[in-house]
């Protein structure tokens, strides 16, 4: 795009831009949509991990209230067979304390650490968003002022113009009197 700019912008040794302001906020919108979709994806990861432990959390709460449910009904049962059930019981909440004693760290550490790369990677994603925008808002205002400096000066040659013509044509009409 704009071979002819590119080409004045090389030769004239970067007077002219090398990118028109049209492309570098196209550039710069870009830049901002990119940011904004990939923010959007840590945060969808971020719902998905918070789902997923809920889950586990109550995966384990059912465990632990069915092993009391057991320990319960062991208990009431006949006192030949109490010995028996006790240590059942006993055996199945180690074994349900096992269970969720070595899962429960594990899954806690691994929310936590994709909860801080979330928070990482939204910041980072805010800081490109907003230093996008910036600079376009930039661009946009240097462009705006060179657009008005410029009317400025063709303004007043315009009007050195007609004052010429005005002048020459008030010494033709003084001629042909």
């Amino acid at each position: 795009m704009g071979l002819i700019r590119k080409t004045l912008s090389i030769s004239t040794l970067g007077i002219v831009d090398f990118r028109s302001k049209k492309e570098q906020i196209r550039r710069a919108e870009k830049a901002h949509r990119d940011a904004q979709a990939q923010l959007a994806g840590v945060e969808a990861a971020r719902r998905v991990t918070d789902q997923r432990l809920a889950e586990a959390e109550r995966r384990a709460k059912k465990a632990e209230l069915a092993a009391l449910q057991q320990a319960k009904l062991a208990e009431q049962g006949k006192t030949s067979r109490r010995d028996r059930r006790h240590a059942r019981t006993t055996q199945a909440l180690e074994a349900i304390e096992g269970l969720v004693s070595s899962a429960g760290p594990t899954v806690e550490e691994h929310a936590k650490e994709l909860s801080r790369r979330g928070k990482k990677a939204a910041k980072k994603a805010r800081k490109q968003a907003e230093a996008a925008g910036a600079k376009a808002r930039k661009q946009g205002e240097a462009a705006a002022a060179k657009a008005s400096k410029q009317a400025r000066k063709h303004s007043r040659r315009a009007k050195e113009k007609v004052e010429e013509v005005a002048a020459s044509a008030g010494e033709l009409i003084d001629q042909h009197r």
